[in-house]
């Protein structure tokens, strides 16, 4: 005998398909925000490497050199920097070729150490005038 058709029931199956093209799949970022791994993610820290100074440019008194910067594992070029220096002095250092030639036209900086010896004869000499 056959069982009358009773009332149907619900499904009570899996929600939905599993979608083998899905964006979390792949492991992309899902609509605005939502959780996820980019490419960068999954490569290790990048090690910035100095390059060896280059000279640049050189005037009295000064030059410029330039040392560029890259990346150790996909050799890119992470950018440069470049060092104005002036005899005696420490580097300056700028981001931009431009700015360090403007500031090669202006005076070098004072040497402290050359300051504090002015500093201290002018004193010594007034000492004794005083004194006398």
């Amino acid at each position: 005998m056959a069982k009358s058709p009773g009332t149907p029931k619900a499904k009570t199956g899996a929600q939905a398909q599993f979608d083998m093209n899905s964006r979390e799949r792949k492991g992309g970022k899902s609509g605005l925000g939502g959780p996820g791994r980019g490419r960068d993610d999954k490569r290790p820290p990048s090690r910035i490497v100095n390059l060896s100074p280059t000279l640049v440019d050189r005037g009295e008194g000064w030059i410029i050199r330039k040392i560029g910067k890259i990346d150790q594992a996909s050799h890119v070029v992470m950018g440069a920097e470049y060092q104005l220096i002036f005899e005696g002095h420490d580097p300056l250092v700028f981001d931009y070729l431009g700015a360090a030639r403007n500031r090669a036209k202006e005076a070098p900086p004072e040497n402290a150490q050359v300051a504090e010896v002015a500093a201290e004869e002018a004193a010594a000499a007034e000492a004794p005038a005083d004194g006398l």
